[in-house]
Order: C-alpha cells, then structure tokens, then sequence
C-alpha cells in the first residue's frame, strides 16, 4: 500500500486494515485511506483481466543459473549475493505480484536457491515458492519460510512422503512440436501425443501432489501470436484441471498478449511470469494485465454483485420461418412442444415469434401449440403482442411472463402485472455510449427507460445489436445491472454470447443470458456446458453436492454428488444421473429398476450447489427400498403414497376397493379433488 516503512496494510474486497505510527506516518495513513474510500465509491472503469479475477494469481519468476547469477527477464542478470541488496522483491509486490517463484537448472544450485528465497523472505511479505531437488532440501526450505516447494517430475521426480502434499507442487516441462502435437521436453527424446494421452502422463506424473505447475516451450516466440498453437495451450490447460484443482502456467517471457489469450480459453489459477519486460518496472507489466483489452471482458475491480437471478442461461427457441432451430438443424413449428421438453431442463424458456413479430403469421397457430405447454413448462413468450388484450391472453393461457417490445409504453406495462412483463430493448452500442431503441425513439438512453418504468417493470430484456464489437462490452453491462439492481428489476442479456467465460462473468453481476437454442443445441456451446460454467466448488475432487427432490410434491429425497460429466449424461439422457465417490457414474435405477425421470436442474444463490427435480418411479429413492434417504413419508403424503399403494393392490371386498371401483364415489371424489 505504501512505499514507506511505517504504514503496512492490508485489503480484502471493502475491508480495508491499516497500522501506522501517529507520531510520523500520520498524513501518510491519512492519504492512503482517503485514496481507498475515493477508490470505493468510484469503481475503476477499466475492465479487469480474467488472469486477475479473485481465484487467479500472478507470481513473478526468478531462474537461478549457478555463479552467472539469476535470470529476471532483463538482458543482465543479478548475481544472488546482491539480491539482499537491492529493493526488487519489495517493487514486484508494490507491483500487484502476489508470488514469487523460484526456479533452478540443475541440483548445484540449490544453495543459490536457499540464499535467492531468503533473501526475498527478507524484502517482502508475498509467499516464496521454490524448486527442490530432494525431500531433505525441500523441509529445510519451508522450514525457513518458503510457502510450497516445486519437484519437477518431468524426468520422473518422485513426491517425497516426508512432505505434506498440501506442500509439493509438480513441475512438467512440455514442447510443442509443427503438428501441435506435445511431448515431454526431457534431455532424452521423447514421443510426441494427443492432449488426452498427455493429461494421462501428467496424471501418473503427479500423483501426490497438491498443484501442477505445466512449462509450455514452443518453438520461436512468434509461435504465441498463431492462433492454433494458443487453442492448444488452452485446451491442454482445460484438460489439465481434472488433474488439479491449482493449475499454475509456467509463462516466463510469454508475451503479455498471448498471456491473455490462454487465460480467456482456460483461466489457469496461478500465472507464472518473468517481472520485468524490456526494463519495464514492475507495476507497468501487472497494469498491463489490469487493463489490456480483450475480447471476454469481466467487470472492473471494486464492484461486485451477487446472482438475484437463479437461472443463469435462458434457452431462446424462434420460431421463424415456420420453424424453430435446436442445434442440430431446424424442426417444423409442430415439433415445437419437443424442443421446449428438450430444453426446460435448465428452468424458464422464452419462446419468440418472429414470424408473429414481422406480421408474416397471425401467430395463432403457434399459441394452439403452446396453450398446454404453457400449463406444463415454465414459458416466457414474446413477438408481436401489441394489445394489453394479447399479453392478457397469454397470461391467463398459463406463460409464466410476456415479453413486451416496441408496443410497450407507460400506459400499455401499467395494466399488466409488474412480476410478469419482459421489456425487450434493442440497445446499439458504440463505444462507452448508453443509447439504444425503444417503441418509435431511437438514441432513447436505456438506463433512462428502466430508471422511469421500475415502478411498473420488473424485468428488463437488453439485446446488444451492433454487429462490429466483437464481444459484449461488459463493463457497459455492468452500468446496466447496476440501474437495474438499484430499481429492484431483474436483468436478461441477449446477444453475442458464446462462451462459458461470459455466461459465468454476467452471472457473477446478476444477469441472465437469454441464448438461441440454434448455439445451445451445438457442439460450440452444448446446454450442459452452458450451465454448468457457474458452478463453484471447494472440494478437492471437485464434486458438487447435490441435492434430489420429488416433483410432485417438492420434498427432498436424498443427497448426493455430481460433476460436469454426470450433469452432461443427465441432461442427455433425461434421467436422474449422479457421481458416486465409490462407483464414479451412476445412473439411478439402473440395477434396482427405481428410475427417475429428470425434470429440473437448478441450482442455488451461491452456485455451489444444485438442485434436481425428478419423477421417482419404483420403491423410492433410498437404497434401503424407502421413498426418501430421510425415512418414511409423513402427513398428506404418507396418506397419498396409502392411497396409491391400495388403488393397486387393495384386496377384494375391502372398503378402499370399493371406493376406487364404484362409479358414483369415483364422480364424487373427482368433484372434490381427490
């Protein structure tokens, strides 16, 4: 926080905690706080880079080289004696580096290393990780401070068992040969492998170590600016995570654009990074991380919001042309009720007319086929309702909301129910300008609209129609989520959204993404990858406790585990699907014949559990032949699981049988709702 030695301090998101001496550092404190508080109440505008993002970090790289000193990434290097010397650790923690990692070329320098990390230990408060070569060499190293300690396995170093995995971090050097291929780059040839093949080597490589540190070396620099040899970083990187939870790129001089990339493809959790590029200082490479522009923009720092909307991703099916597209090519209007079944899965889906919205159809045949789908499945419809009687209609037909475009004026919203309107805006973006359409004015400024019909909207839909931005512009977005939680309305984004990384970054600000099924139906972005890019996990072995319920009556059934392979088997299969930690997928039912039928995943406020609505045939849930893992049922619905089991197998000349076969207590029961 400050460059003197009498004011230390420390930040967590809008805590701030600073110790200073009255007597000399007073004006000192005074200022750094006064800059924080103005820092608080005026957000940076600048977007922050996902490498930055809470669960990322970046750590500056030190490389030992025997007597010729440690590489930094300048031209000269810095002989180890005078690390003590000089004020570099301290800069690269006044330049926003959150680690340093130390790195040697062979065993001989591992007294270099010792005097490199406790000379570090002496200048900063940033924790020290560094290379070992054997377990003796590692104790003694975090005895005297160092955070964690790096084995590199590439040439089959062994985790030593007298230290806490928590404490070992694996280094795998790989290279990247002219047909994208990878192999381990080891003094002795190596052959060359798929990703998949090479996820398998590094999983045998590492067993036993808490984190994978990967050293991708290519064959020139100018091989980061190709855009394939990026995507196969990026998909190692992906790939490397069902390793390890802490995946750490090794980028060393990597340069700060293709840095950038990779994170945007798989946001590594730690980056690895010479401090200094062509003399910069320090501060000027993290603020180039800060503020570099990219395509997936996150929100600026300072400013955060917690999801209002549990749904993150609404699947969109338009109906144009007579039919409506799911992904895999487009079906007839009439296969309509099959698409929506297909993607209710996730919630809410908005049906929109567009054939209806251009006034090529009436869109009564369309409203035939959604009349008991709108009774079945939670159904947003929109296009073309330009009468308070339509949007009425629509309602009272069982949609869950209407979505409302260019005929929503004040006095057409005010006589709908406010919970259940959608106000669609077109907005056009250029630049950092909040302007868009709405009814007949154009240039109309969007805050503006949902600052004046709150009152009577509690939802607004924003859909970014300018075709030259290559992404959303998300810190635009934000100001949007902003005026929109500010007048209690909850927020849908549509436009070009293509990616887990935008769906998990607006979901963080609160806003749904409204996505066409013709993009959640594809292989670009599949319905389960869609869904599941919020999910959050603490667990080590990245299992998401999820909890089971019947949909007939909302009680819990039981609890167990899933993860993104058996979320995906779920939603495809339609079928209550599960990881259990002793059998890995499970597919309930299976072996016991109690199928379930999926209806619903959700998930709750903190993305950290979920929730799956199912139709439980059979005995019940429980192993133990029970309905629920929480016993028998009780109340009304141990008397209706009674009334059930005797209607089958009720004996002959009971009471029960009697009531069940005779026509006229059959008319009286269906009167009275039994």
């Amino acid at each position: 926080i400050s460059t003197t030695s009498v004011v230390a301090g420390m930040e967590f998101k809008h805590v701030l905690v600073l110790q200073f001496q009255p007597e000399v550092s007073s004006v000192q404190g005074r200022a750094t706080l006064m800059r924080w508080l103005k820092h608080v109440e005026k957000p940076l505008e600048k977007p922050q880079n996902p490498l930055l993002k809470q669960k990322s970090c970046v750590a500056a790289l030190m490389v030992v080289s025997g007597d010729s000193g440690i590489e930094i990434g300048t031209a000269e290097k810095i002989p180890v004696q005078n690390l003590s010397q000089c004020d570099l650790p301290a800069a690269w923690e006044a330049g926003g580096c959150d680690q340093i990692v130390i790195l040697s070329g062979s065993q001989d320098d591992a007294r270099s290393v010792e005097d490199s990390a406790a000379a570090c230990m002496g200048k900063t408060a940033i924790p020290i990780v560094a290379q070992v070569w054997n377990g003796e060499n590692g104790e003694k190293l975090l005895k005297k401070g160092v955070s964690q300690v790096i084995f590199d396995v590439t040439n089959d170093q062994k985790a030593p068992s007298s230290i806490p995995k928590g404490k070992l971090l694996a280094l795998v050097n790989l290279k990247l040969d002219v047909s994208n291929q990878w192999s381990l780059n080891t003094t002795e040839p190596s052959s060359a492998t798929s990703v998949d093949a090479t996820i398998e080597l590094i999983k045998t490589k590492t067993s036993g170590f808490s984190g994978v540190i990967l050293g991708l070396e290519v064959a020139t620099k100018d091989d980061f600016a190709k855009d394939n040899i990026i995507s196969s970083m990026g998909a190692l990187l992906n790939a490397a995570k069902e390793v390890s939870p802490s995946i750490w790129l090794l980028g060393g001089d990597m340069p700060l654009g293709a840095m950038i990339k990779v994170a945007e493809i798989s946001e590594p959790t730690h980056f690895i990074r010479y401090p200094l590029t062509n003399g910069a200082a320090p501060a000027k490479v993290k603020g180039t991380l800060l503020t570099a522009d990219y395509n997936t923009r996150v929100q600026p720092s300072g400013m955060q919001y917690n999801s209002t909307n549990l749904q993150c991703v609404v699947p969109a099916l338009e109906v144009q042309n007579g039919s409506v597209p799911t992904g895999k090519g487009t079906s007839s209007v009439t296969d309509l009720a099959a698409a929506v079944d297909t993607f209710s899965v996730v919630g809410e889906v908005c049906v929109i007319d567009v054939d209806t919205s251009l006034g090529t159809s009436d869109g009564m045949a369309t409203r035939e086929i959604l009349k008991p789908l709108f009774k079945k499945y939670n159904v947003r419809y929109g296009g073309g309702l330009r009468t308070v009687d339509d949007a009425m209609n629509v309602l009272n037909e069982g949609a869950a909301k209407v979505v409302i475009g260019s005929a929503g004026d004040r006095d057409f919203l005010s006589q709908l129910p406010r919970d259940r309107v959608i106000l669609s805006l077109d907005a056009i973006f250029a630049s950092d300008s909040d302007v868009g359409t709405w009814t007949t004015t154009s240039n109309f400024p969007i805050t503006k609209v949902i600052t004046d019909l709150c009152d009577i909207v509690g939802h607004f839909q924003i859909t970014f129609l300018e075709p030259s931005l290559p992404g959303l512009d998300l810190s635009l977005v934000m100001k949007l989520a902003a005026t929109c939680k500010a007048s209690k309305a909850a927020l849908t984004i549509a436009g070009p959204i293509r990616t887990p990384q935008e769906i998990a970054t607006l979901d963080e600000m609160g806003v749904e993404c409204l996505i066409s099924t013709s993009i959640l139906g594809s292989p670009a972005l599949p319905l389960p990858t869609a869904i599941t890019a919020v999910i959050k996990t603490d667990r080590q072995d990245g299992l998401i406790p999820t909890v089971v319920v019947d949909s007939s009556n909302g009680r819990a059934l039981g609890m167990c585990y899933s993860n993104h392979e058996s979320i995906n088997e779920a939603i495809k299969r339609k079928r209550g699907t599960y990881w259990s930690r002793s059998r890995g997928l499970w597919v309930k039912g299976e072996t016991s014949g109690d199928v379930q039928e999926l209806v619903q995943v959700a998930m709750d406020c903190d993305r950290d559990c979920l929730l799956f609505t199912v139709k439980q045939a059979g005995s019940g849930f429980c192993h133990r032949h029970q309905q629920t893992c929480f016993g028998p049922a009780t109340g009304f619905d141990k008397l209706m699981a009674t009334l059930q089991q005797r209607k089958a197998n009720a004996p002959q000349g009971s009471y029960t049988k009697r009531l069940f076969d005779d026509q006229v207590c059959g008319e009286r029961r269906r009167g009275e709702g039994l």
